[in-house]
């Protein structure tokens, strides 16, 4: 226990029903109170998504095709030219230095300490291969973990909670389908993910400008990771209070779970850096942690659509999760509070989801409402109009869930379309 990193430890809920662990299969037990949905919740069969998809028209895709990549600048360049978004930044920095000297709310110099250090400082970093310094079972002389795909989920859950995640999924990756969601290329073209033989995932460094991250065919399942912002934060967007949380959590719960996995004897390859492996919404919806809404982003029964989604691949045989049907798709048909919210049209307005995309950035092969990445981008460039996610702050499911009449309206949207 010890050397897995629970020692002495309750688990959350678990903690609550027994006063201690005394072995893996206690723990895997346990795994099996969280996931748990709420009754109104319907669970669907296997890749059948109420975001529609058609198979055949879904590509590998590269992250380096989105606004983080390396085409960024062209794509912004199609909407505006230089001279305004150079205006844009020079009255977006004007601005926010004269609400500082102000001690504005929300833009004092104790709200940028606070956004500015939540992220930073960080006692460990994210990688492809993970620490790598968790004691093997072959170092101590015993064979690897055995049990079912069950059995291993429901432990993975468990320590998962323990370590901070949210929720959790599984996905198995299928060549037809579901392995299309892991990037061809990453940021800026400096990584590519190839698929190999080998009987463990490597990094081969062609120069010093590019990689290529070696992820074996035995690594068949994803592990989806739902971790959970602030709400109050965003509800303060634009402020610079809107800090994000989440991408510092999944540090420290990558970290630990790849050296977990890697102590059972198996091994697993994790995020190198904040988007990276695979597409996590599309995974996430496929495991049944949430469905695609309007804002062509996740949205969970616990958040709404103010989490993050992290990705890990692991040859732990681990079963795969069915979508869900919380009603959140069909709501978002008549929903417009998320279009309403972006002062520059980065949402659609249309009621039904479509098949076309709006630009390169987007990953076709899906029926969503596509968004428009660079008006996104053109928004938060603007002083006092969207940090990032006045969309999701604004969104009618972005509540904890603390009052009976939360949990009301989600059964009745769930089951009906009363508020559509």
């Amino acid at each position: 226990m010890k050397g897995i990193g629970l020692a002495g430890a309750g688990l959350g809920a678990a903690a609550a029903a027994t006063s201690a662990f005394r072995d893996l299969d206690e723990i895997a037990a346990a795994g099996e109170l969280y996931n748990k949905k709420p009754w109104w919740i319907r669970t669907r069969d296997h890749l059948d998504m109420t975001t529609e998809v058609d198979w055949n028209q879904v590509k590998r895709y590269s992250e380096d095709d989105t606004l983080r990549g390396s085409r960024a600048n062209e794509y912004k360049l199609d909407l505006y030219d230089q001279t305004e978004w150079d205006r844009r930044g020079t009255q977006k920095a004007e601005e926010e230095k004269q609400w500082l000297q102000e001690g504005r709310p929300g833009w004092s110099l104790k709200d940028l300490a606070f956004s500015g250090n939540v992220g930073s400082n960080q006692a460990t970093t994210q990688s492809f291969l993970g620490p790598q310094k968790s004691t093997t079972p072959e170092s101590r002389g015993v064979a690897k973990w055995q049990g079912t795909k069950e059995e291993a989920a429901a432990m993975l859950k468990t320590f998962l909670r323990f370590v901070g995640a949210m929720n959790v999924g599984f996905v198995e990756l299928e060549d037809a389908n579901t392995k299309k969601f892991i990037y061809d290329y990453e940021q800026r073209r400096r990584v590519r993910n190839i698929w190999v033989d080998d009987p463990a995932p490597s990094i081969n460094v062609v120069s010093s400008s590019f990689s290529e991250y070696r992820i074996p065919n035995s690594f068949k399942h994803a592990i989806v990771i739902i971790n959970q912002e602030s709400m109050k934060s965003f509800k303060v967007n634009p402020t610079q209070l809107m800090a994000q949380i989440r991408y510092q959590r999944n540090v420290n719960i990558q970290a630990a779970t790849m050296e977990f996995i890697r102590s059972l004897g198996y091994q697993a390859v994790g995020q190198f850096a904040t988007n990276a492996i695979g597409i996590g919404p599309a995974l996430a919806t496929v495991s049944g942690l949430g469905e695609i809404g309007r804002v062509n982003r996740l949205m969970t029964p616990e958040h709404g659509p103010v989490v993050g989604v992290f990705t890990m691949l692991t040859n732990l045989p681990l079963p795969s999760d069915n979508p869900i049907d919380a009603g959140y798709l069909n709501f978002c048909r008549t929903c417009m509070k998320c279009a309403d919210a972006c002062g520059e049209g980065a949402l659609s307005f249309e009621k039904d989801p479509y098949w076309e995309t709006i630009g390169p950035w987007n990953n076709p092969g899906h029926k969503t409402w596509y968004e428009d990445s660079v008006k996104c981008t053109a928004y938060r460039a603007l002083p006092n109009a969207c940090t990032s996610g006045k969309c999701l702050a604004v969104c009618t499911f972005s509540k904890d869930h603390v009052a009976a009449v939360h949990e009301a309206v989600q059964m009745t949207v769930a089951n009906t379309g009363l508020f559509n």
